[in-house]
Parts: C-alpha cells; structure tokens; sequence
C-alpha cells in the first residue's frame, strides 16, 4: 500500500465570474488530503483528483510507504573501523547512502580514507576522517570522544578493523604473528565493541565483522580464526547486556571476498574456480553483499534480532 498525501498550496488562477469565497472553501476542504491506495491503483487515485487539478489549484503530492518498514538510516551516525577500503568502505559508502552520517577510521594511512570522504560528500552526504589504531586501547577511546565531539550521538557501530593472515600451519606461525592477530582481531575488536556499548544510543545496532571461518574451520585458519572467535562470543553476551536499551548486538560472517582481506587487489582464477566449485551460487562474494547484510542489521527491520550470527556465504559452509 502507498499513502499519498496532496497538500494545497494555492490556485493558479480563478474562473471568470466564479464566486472566490466558495473556491477558497472547496480548497479549504481539499488541503491535506490522504488516501491510502493499493500500488497498482495509483493511476485510479489521479483520476479522482484530477478535477481539482483542472482548476489551476497548485498540489503539491508526497509518497509515503504505508505497512512496513522504509529502509532509511536518515539522521542516524555509524562509526566503521577499518573503512578506508574493502568490507568497512562498502559498509560505510552504504550507510552514507541511506542518509546516515558516517565517521571513516584508518590506522595510518590517510588517503584511502579521505577518499571516501570525499566520495560521500560528492553525492550529498556528511562523513569524517579519523586516525586510531585499533590495536591501541587509548586510540579506541579517542576515536569514540571525537566521533561524539563531531556528531553528537552514535546510532550505529561496526568492528570491522582487522588482520587476515591464512595458509600458515599451526607448526608455522610464530609469537610475532600471534601479537599482531590478537592486538586487533580479539583486543581491538572487543575493546571496539566496549566503547560501543558504553556510547550507542538507545534501539542502536552494534555490528561485528567477523568470519565464517569460525563456522568452517580450514587448514591453515588456525591463527585467523581464533583470534576472530573471541569477539563472536562477545557478541552473543553483549546482546544480553545491552538488550534491556533496545540495543541490537550481531555478527555477520563473510566467506571469500573478492575486494577485501587478502582478495583486497584481486582473486587468481585458479581460486575462483575453487570457490565455485563448493558454493552453491558458484561464484565469489563481493563487498556490496556483506554491505547488504550490514545495511539489513542497521535498520529498523532487524529491530528485534539479536546476538546473531549472520553468513554471508552463497550457501557454501564458509
């Protein structure tokens, strides 16, 4: 169903010898009019109105959607970490698209992020650049005070910042790798979802970038894996803290993307092929699929889903 509303701004012109107090009073009558049509009658609804169309009144008409949920993120904030490239950027570019104002994070470079930026405010929206290393706890907090300085409120808050590293055995991997990992796969993302929790306004989303390697798990995901399990269990705890302030807490699993991690400058065939060999959609995920789910979980029609874990997969198990 549509409403439409017809709002009478004035009449361009009168009928010769008409009576004014009565055109005024038939326009009186007219002003605000609602109507509720089915979609495909709208022409029906035209052709109701079109006499007071004929007379010159000046209408002014508004589409509203009636009986369900619009997907608008309009006055909203979302904060994405690690959205100068890839899943975050996708993510981030979306939000910025349904009208919400988004705060951009990068670790060190500036320019990717600035990119963005800029992209958004080319096409009519607003959106900040902010330095934190996610690694850092002391960076986490300050990128919360400034995006809260800048904006005011936090409606929306994606842990996306982190490190792949695959195809390394567990006999391979080394103190060094194991730091780096964790300092932002586990420490980053749960100290990310802490301030998240502390700052979001109430009915926010908090949403966690995780993997479906921890569906799946895969020679040589063992380091990757593990250090991205441990902020999926926190999800399904801060659900339960958080719920009490209409606060939804999720995770979405992404499979291979083409765009992003270590696909990030592109994807050899021979592991294309591979992929689609054991995905029933038979072909890569990409950026704007993982932006769908998030842009799903931020909205108002997931309202009432929380502490889940989303796959984004193509019907593969990871």
């Amino acid at each position: 169903m549509i409403k439409i509303v017809v709002n009478v701004s004035g009449s361009a012109h009168r009928k010769r010898g008409g009576d004014d107090s009565k055109d005024s009073k038939r326009m009186e009558n007219q002003r605000g009019i609602i109507q509720e049509v089915a979609d495909g009658s709208i022409s029906v609804f035209f052709h109701n109105i079109l006499p007071l169309l004929q007379t010159g009144t000046v209408c002014i008409f508004k589409f509203e959607s009636c009986g369900g949920k619009a997907m608008s993120l309009h006055e909203k904030v979302a904060l994405v970490t690690g959205s100068g490239r890839g899943i975050g950027r996708a993510i981030a570019e979306r939000y910025a698209a349904r009208g919400a104002k988004v705060v951009i994070n990068y670790a060190s470079n500036s320019a990717p992020a600035e990119e963005v930026v800029g992209k958004i405010v080319r096409e009519g929206g607003n959106a900040v650049a902010i330095q934190a290393d996610i690694a850092r706890v002391d960076d986490i907090r300050r990128l919360f005070d400034k995006a809260l300085d800048t904006y005011g409120r936090l409606d929306i808050v994606v842990a996306n910042a982190g490190i792949e590293l695959v195809a390394q055995s567990v006999l391979d991997f080394t103190e060094a790798d194991f730091d780096r990992l964790f300092a932002v796969n586990a420490k980053g993302a749960f100290f990310t979802l802490q301030q998240a929790a502390r700052h979001i306004a109430d009915n926010g989303r908090i949403i966690y970038i995780g993997t479906s390697n921890t569906a799946f798990p895969l020679p040589g995901r063992a380091l990757y894996g593990g250090s991205k399990i441990a902020a999926q269990f926190l999800v399904q705890v801060l659900a339960k803290e958080v719920g009490h302030r209409g606060v939804a807490v999720n995770s979405i699993l992404p499979t291979a993307i083409e765009g992003a991690g270590v696909f990030t400058d592109g994807v050899r065939s021979e592991v294309r092929e591979f992929v689609k060999s054991f995905r029933p959609m038979q072909r890569m995920g990409t950026v704007e699929d993982v932006a769908d789910a998030a842009e799903y979980l931020a909205g108002d029609l997931a309202g009432f889903v929380s502490g889940q874990h989303l796959m984004v997969s193509g019907g593969g198990p990871a």
